[in-house]
């Protein structure tokens, strides 16, 4: 009964995130999200990092808009604590869930997708999940569904996961942060910085084309 509890409540809770979604799907936005998160006042980055948590959990959008409003409600400091807090809170549940589940569940939501992440999350783990945290060229929620599948330990997982999504949280967060001044040095500083990291994958895509066995 405990367990039924449990996943009733987790069912429970992704509902409720799942319709504040579609009821505001037209107006989801960095200035709009600032506005509602703002609401909470001192509570307002723990309402972030939980929703952060439940976004990634979902598999719902916007999870770059979720990450643009980190630094614009919070400056990039805070914006970037807040977008790691959430996202690693996030990635663990799935990681969990995915486990618990089993493949067969898993297998069935992601259509049979990502066998070559399957096969490369068994031979090295703790690198795979590094490399695509780093070079994302694999969807930010498959991966850790797909690595919670696997035989990666946890803890391995985890680690990745902090020391892959570090560049990308601080870019979002500056980045969020600069759109309060628009054209600033500090905005053009954080559009360079973002669209490099945007570009890392296509880059990585042309040189895996020039090298077939590459990195997978």
């Amino acid at each position: 009964m405990r367990r039924v509890g449990r996943w009733l409540l987790v069912v429970g809770l992704l509902a409720v995130v799942i319709g504040w979604w579609w009821q505001h799907r037209t107006t989801i936005n960095p200035s709009a999200l600032r506005a509602w998160i703002a609401q909470f006042g001192a509570a307002a980055p723990f309402i972030y990092v939980a929703l952060y948590a439940a976004n990634t959990v979902t598999l719902l959008p916007p999870i770059g808009v979720l990450s643009l409003t980190a630094g614009l409600a919070f400056g990039p400091a805070i914006g970037f604590l807040a977008i790691m807090a959430g996202a690693m809170i996030g990635t663990s549940l799935t990681f969990l869930i995915s486990r618990r589940l089993g493949r067969g569940f898993v297998e069935h939501r992601l259509k049979g997708r990502f066998k070559s992440l399957d096969e490369a999350l068994e031979r090295r783990g703790f690198a795979t999940v590094l490399f695509f945290r780093v070079v994302p060229i694999v969807p930010y929620e498959a991966l850790n569904y797909v690595s919670g599948l696997s035989k990666i330990r946890f803890r391995d997982y985890g680690l990745a996961t902090f020391l892959g999504l570090l560049p990308g949280a601080a870019v979002a967060a500056f980045f969020g942060d600069s759109l309060t001044q628009p054209f600033s040095p500090k905005f053009i500083a954080a559009v360079g910085a973002l669209v490099l990291l945007i570009a890392i994958p296509t880059i990585y895509l042309k040189l895996r084309r020039k090298v077939p066995h590459g990195a997978d």
